[in-house]
């Protein structure tokens, strides 16, 4: 019969076994997918570390560009020491433009000192600049977290870290530059960076080479292509109308609105050209929000430059946006204290000394720096080089006197702590641990404060004292101008308490001791009994010799006379009995000599007997006498214990008071520790130079310690050493470790063991040590170490690659005659201002250069100004009906006033190369055509286009006289890349004709284009 329900069991394992061959499939392809995607991952990653490594090294070649670095080769690729005319990395060499390279050789010809060059003058100009940077670098390196991100690189197969080992950079001037159009003095620049493998090839990413080039044009950075030029500080955190303190020379004050509303609907101060600051810019405080924050009304619409100076708070301290990355601080325009600096900022590194002449804050260069320039080229190398680094060391010069009393937070002990050889402090990235102590510390404290930073520690602070078992300790990372309070923990409840018992038991034992004050001993008591037993003995004697002798004397019979003569006394004893025995007989010799009778013998008396005893009563009198002296003895005896014990119950008496007085006096000085903990202090702050900026090299360093004398171990013991370590942060640590492992372990740190005495007063160590509480160390004895000459040698120079002595010479101490060259037609002779004071109270229908004025005043009348200026005052004055325009370049010597009543009514100034001041200046017939100068409109209806290979000679004049190019023309000094002159007569020279070096100090260096393979 057939089956309706077969067996389902075969059927199972059927479906079992297509589940396992799906699921297998399933796996392999998902397995296949995830490989795949965790390649991609690998892959993405590598590509965002590599192109970040290119690109940040090609940003900083660039960088390294604009500031005419000599690159060192292969270790370091920095700004390096004896830069001339031979070194192969050169940047001047490769940017000379043909108009440069013709003014050396004429210098050269001529015997001018131009510095070490080829004989062949074809081979001061470099076509080419190759160089490489040899892996790992030091964490003081600009580059080093680009380097430091290529650890990471993984190959995406193997997941194994492809060794990438050093970078080329290769810097070439185009072969065809001589077709690329020209108008002046520019010069294009390639530049390409590359990375490489161990082999030294270039690393591949698919097929493609990792490399990134960019194309580049270099053009001087004339004086005249800045709207403003200030030759100190710009604060914006001021009134308009406040003084700047006489130390300030060359500030000026852009005036501070209570809030961004004060301004109303106006524009405010708007420079839409560069503006180049000496010094620092202080932004009005930022509070969080527009209604909180005060506002200046300036918009810095194009570049800033600046000198040497930071963009600083108004309290001076480095300005930081509220938040970090938060969407209404991220960029310039957002801030809610100013317009903002819409095109960012840049900073050259060094100020301009002929600024600094003409606002009196310097006297100028002798021209004799370029010895030292070598050898600040050479602190800059070693700065950042491990070898040099790792052979550092820490020193402390101790800055007050021993006998400067404590203040009102104890006794403070002022330190200025210096790297040596070159070295300086490096701020780690890691964020910053916390405090770590050891021991209990449940009755002390730690307070740090390291200004709200997360990261950027630059030393280890270590605070000890104590020996083996007792000591304690705190370690903590500061950052700069940060600091640490420890209350240190003293306090012991355990000791407290013993303390406390003691005295218990001190108070007890007194008080026993006065308790038994006055009550005999057991000897003193025995000794008094006995006295007082023979005192009744000698009275029972006394008492019994007394009855004995109150006895009648019985009667003596006298014989018969014998016949031989006898002297006979007679006794006659005293018939008074007194009861002491002192009775003696006396005998007299009879007169007559008569025969002496034979005594008859008599009984002894019965003891009932009428008659007096004589053996008895002698008997009594020898007990008595010897009562008498058994009884002197105990009295003696008894004054003399009496003595003693008194004596030792004072002493005891006194002894517990003492130790009663000395358990108060530790419960007393436990307390007094414990309403008074010791504290220590360590202050570290910022080492600054002359020009207000901070050294990198060195920190001041204050330690004060307050209740020192109360420092003491868990078992009461004083403590009079406390220790202070110091572990300075240099390149040679990265996230607070050291990068190599051949560092020494003691590397840059040393110990300030402090004395304590009993009082409290302070031993203060005038050097570091190598160990806690011992050891000797060495003085700093670097009054003026290289770093600092460096500071205010870079301060002095507008090159980092050449010294004034290496280009003819330095010019900035005659900077004012160099400058009072354009003022009054009639003015021949020698003057202290080349023209009169400038007084504008209508608009400007030409262009006029005028230099130095001492009095530029721009009245409310007049809303157009054009020219080049140097005024050693500039005021524009407020009352104004119209928005003031300015067209030009005014230089400031000394002071820049400016009403805010005109800052509401809106200015807007720029150079005249800002675009649409050519059209201003041809609507206001400042510029127009030679061939017509009534017709303003040819100068927009020229027949020829400006790339016309032939026009004619009447046709460029036009085209000249209707452009500002012009304008260039009427004043060379703006033509000039510094203030500090490029002409004058060298200091002590007797000449009277200038010399000019045609050197160009700074550039501009614009990145036309930017292309990359392998990214």
């Amino acid at each position: 019969m057939f089956n309706k329900n077969p067996n389902n069991k075969g059927n199972a394992i059927l479906l079992v076994l297509a589940a396992m061959v799906v699921m297998s499939i399933s796996f392999y392809y998902l397995s296949t997918y995830v490989i795949g995607q965790r390649k991609q991952v690998v892959k993405t990653k590598n590509t965002v570390n590599l192109k970040f490594a290119v690109n940040s090294a090609l940003d900083y070649v660039v960088f390294g560009i604009r500031q005419k670095y000599c690159f060192e080769n292969v270790t370091l690729l920095q700004n390096t020491t004896s830069c001339d005319w031979k070194h192969a990395g050169n940047v001047e060499r490769l940017v000379m433009s043909d108009e440069q390279l013709q003014s050396l050789q004429a210098m050269a010809i001529a015997g001018t000192n131009i510095g070490p060059h080829d004989p062949d003058l074809e081979k001061l100009r470099l076509d080419k600049i190759e160089l490489s940077l040899k892996f790992p670098v030091s964490s003081a390196h600009p580059l080093f977290p680009v380097v430091n991100s290529l650890k990471n690189v993984l190959n995406e197969i193997t997941n194994t870290v492809v060794p990438v080992s050093s970078m080329s950079v290769l810097l070439t001037r185009p072969s065809n530059a001589g077709y690329l159009p020209k108008a002046g003095r520019e010069v294009y620049i390639q530049a390409q960076v590359s990375l490489l493998d161990n082999a030294g090839n270039v690393i591949q990413v698919g097929r493609a080479p990792l490399t990134v080039r960019s194309q580049l044009a270099v053009y001087p950075r004339e004086i005249g292509s800045f709207a403003l030029v200030l030759p100190g500080n710009l604060r914006m955190d001021k009134e308009w109308n406040e003084t700047p303190p006489a130390d300030d020379k060359g500030a000026v004050y852009f005036h501070k609105f209570n809030s961004k509303g004060a301004l109303g609907e106006s524009q405010g101060l708007v420079f839409t050209s560069p503006v180049f600051v000496n010094g620092n810019i202080n932004l009005p405080n930022d509070g969080g929000a527009q209604g909180k924050s005060a506002y200046a009304g300036v918009t810095f619409a194009d570049r800033v430059y600046m000198g040497n100076g930071w963009i600083l708070r108004p309290d001076d301290t480095q300005y930081a946006p509220v938040t970090q990355g938060g969407v209404a601080d991220r960029y310039w325009s957002d801030s809610r204290v100013f317009g903002g600096f819409l095109k960012g900022i840049e900073n050259d590194g060094m100020r301009d000394l002929g600024l600094d002449v003409l606002s009196g804050r310097s006297s100028g260069s002798n021209g004799d720096e370029f010895d030292l320039n070598k050898l600040c080229a050479d602190l800059n190398q070693k700065s950042t080089k491990f070898e040099f680094m790792e052979a550092s060391d820490l020193k402390a010069t101790k800055k007050n006197e021993d006998k400067d009393p404590p203040d009102e937070d104890g006794y403070y002990t002022n330190y200025r702590l210096t790297l040596t050889n070159y070295n300086t402090f490096y701020a780690q990235k890691n964020p910053l641990p916390g405090y770590v102590t050891n021991g209990d510390w449940s009755s002390g404290s730690v307070a740090v404060d390291n200004k709200g930073k997360e990261t950027g520690a630059i030393a280890s602070i270590e605070v000890t004292y104590g020996q083996d078992a007792e000591n304690k300790k705190v370690i903590v990372d500061l950052v700069r101008d940060a600091f640490i309070t420890v209350k240190l923990p003293t306090l012991n409840p355990a000791l407290e308490s013993n303390l406390a018992s003691a005295l218990s038991k001190a108070q007890d034992d007194y008080k026993k001791i006065v308790d038994s004050a006055g009550q005999p001993s057991a000897a003193l008591t025995d000794l008094k009994n006995k006295k007082a037993a023979k005192e009744i003995e000698l009275k029972n004697a006394e008492d019994a010799l007394k009855l004995e002798k109150e006895k009648t004397v019985q009667p003596v019979v006298v014989a018969t006379p014998s016949p031989s003569p006898t002297v006979s006394p007679t006794v006659s004893p005293d018939p008074t009995a007194s009861p002491s025995p002192t009775g003696t007989p006396q005998a007299s010799p009879s007169p007559t000599v008569s025969p002496s009778p034979s005594p008859t013998v008599l009984p002894t008396p019965a003891a009932d007997s009428p008659y007096q005893d004589p053996v008895k009563i002698q008997e009594l009198e020898d007990k008595i006498q010897l009562l008498k002296n058994e009884l002197n003895k105990l009295i003696s005896d008894i004054a003399k214990k009496e003595d003693e014990e008194g004596k030792a119950s004072a002493k005891a008496k006194s002894e517990a008071e003492s130790d009663v007085q000395s358990a108060q006096k530790a419960v007393d000085r436990y307390k007094e520790i414990k309403e008074n903990q010791p504290e220590i202090k360590v202050d570290m702050d910022n080492a600054k130079s002359w020009t207000g900026k901070t050294y990198k090299d060195r920190v001041d360093l204050q330690v004060t310690i307050k209740n020192g004398q109360n420092l003491i171990d868990s078992h009461g013991n004083r403590i009079n050493v406390l220790s202070v370590k110091f572990k300075a942060y240099d390149g040679t640590y990265f996230n607070s470790k050291p990068i190599r492992a051949s560092t020494p372990a003691d590397h840059l740190q040393g110990y300030l063991n402090f004395g304590i005495s009993s009082s409290g007063e302070i031993t203060r160590p005038t050097v570091l040590t190598t160990t806690a509480g011992v050891g000797t160390g060495t003085d700093d004895e670097e009054s003026a170490d290289l770093a600092a000459k460096c500071e205010e040698y870079y301060n002095m120079i507008n090159s980092q690659s050449f010294g004034a002595a290496n280009w003819g010479a330095s010019f900035s101490a005659s900077t004012r005659n160099s400058w009072n060259f354009a003022g009054d037609v009639t003015t021949t002779a020698k003057v202290e201002y080349a023209a009169a004071d400038r007084i504008w109270d209508s608009d400007d229908e030409d262009f006029y250069v005028k230099s130095i004025i001492k009095n530029c005043v721009i009245k409310p009348g007049s809303s157009f100004v054009s020219g080049f200026y140097t005024c050693e005052n500039l005021t524009i004055m407020g009352g104004r009906t119209k928005p003031l325009r300015i067209v030009g370049t005014f230089i400031i010597a000394k002071s820049l006033k400016i009403d805010e009543q005109a800052i509401r009514t809106g200015i807007t100034w720029s150079s005249i190369y800002y675009p649409q001041a050519t059209q201003e200046l041809r609507d206001r017939g400042v510029l127009y055509p030679l061939s017509d100068p009534g017709n303003l409109k040819k100068c927009d209806q020229l027949p020829s286009p400006i790339w016309h290979p032939m026009p004619s000679i009447q046709e460029t004049a036009d085209r000249m006289s209707c452009n500002v190019i012009s304008l260039r023309a009427r004043a060379n000094p703006f033509q000039w890349t510094a203030v500090d002159p490029d002409c004058g007569i060298p200091v002590g020279a007797t000449q009277t004709v200038p010399n000019c070096k045609r050197r160009l100090y700074h550039y501009f260096v614009i990145e036309q284009a930017r292309e990359g393979q392998g990214l």
